[in-house]
């Protein structure tokens, strides 16, 4: 069962292009490697947990 492309998702679409032309400087997670995820990850848990340690005192 083949249905059509949608245009915003055909892949010769002149705003894709225009797009990944342009450097992105912003910080994305799915960018980051594993152990750099995990690493981030840590840290919102020890934030978190310091958290909760400083509400609860």
């Amino acid at each position: 069962m083949n249905r059509p492309q949608s245009a915003l998702f055909h892949k010769h679409a002149p705003a894709a292009h225009a797009q990944a032309a342009r450097p992105d400087d912003r910080v994305s997670f799915l960018r980051l490697s594993a152990g750099e995820r995990l690493l981030a990850a840590a840290a919102v848990s020890a934030l978190l947990w310091a958290g909760v340690y400083w509400a609860l005192n």
